[in-house]
């Protein structure tokens, strides 16, 4: 069941336009034995048949299916360290690694962007050389679970983080959140580079959603007693 729902996750990634070549991978947990479905590396979706799907235990081991992503050790660490996380996508989508590759967070900038995210999406912090040459995608994954909590940013609430110079992560409580999530990063980072380009405005410079607004959105939404439904 989680093979073929895991083949269908990196299917809906390509057609949603965040992923080209193989340029991103899918992943679900199975929190109940501790096992995660990721997508193979190096094989097209296109092709990408059930018993393809690799299988691995929490702690990194290849249980079944084809070798593991090269990203797997990013995604067990989020999965580690937050029970609340269900999938996690990691894409090169278009916008959202040009923030990457600036070193700069999405910013929140009107209420699209706060109907999903608590606040702009952040660009964590760059590895040092030790952390790339050695244990290079563990130390991205420890990268943004250190960064979310020294910031003290809670990840369902702000279901995002650029890699910097790399691209994005997303998450979620399933795979339909944490690939509703990608779409909305992707969305958001569109719509702020543009409207950033437009005003020839310095990123840096440009104010944030007016914080009473940014509540009133996602908390109508995510919050108590939410009632929003479109």
């Amino acid at each position: 069941m989680l093979k073929r729902a895991t083949v269908n996750l990196n299917k809906r990634i390509v057609e949603a336009g965040l992923v080209k070549l193989t340029w991103g991978n899918g992943s679900i947990i199975d929190r109940e034995t501790s096992t995660v479905y990721i997508k193979p590396s190096g094989v097209d979706v296109s092709d990408l048949a059930d018993d393809q799907v690799s299988v691995v235990d929490i702690s990194g081991s290849h249980l079944f299916g084809l070798k593991p992503s090269v990203d797997t050790d990013i995604h067990l660490e989020l999965y580690r360290a937050h029970d609340s996380i269900g999938s996690v996508i990691h894409t090169h989508s278009k916008y959202c690694t040009i923030f990457a590759q600036m070193k700069r967070c999405i910013p929140a900038l009107g209420t699209t962007h706060a109907d999903h995210f608590y606040g702009d999406i952040p660009v964590v912090h760059e590895l040092l050389e030790s952390q790339i040459t050695k244990n290079y995608e563990r130390n991205t994954g420890k990268s943004v679970v250190e960064f979310l909590k020294a910031s003290n940013i809670n990840p369902m609430n702000i279901p995002a983080a650029l890699l910097p110079l790399h691209g994005v992560l997303t998450w979620g409580e399933t795979s339909t959140k944490a690939l509703e999530n990608a779409i909305a990063a992707e969305i958001c980072a569109e719509m702020a580079y543009k409207q950033l380009l437009f005003d020839r405005t310095e990123m840096r410079q440009y104010p944030s959603i007016d914080k009473n607004l940014l509540d009133k959105h996602f908390l109508r939404k995510h919050g108590k007693g939410r009632y929003y439904g479109q």
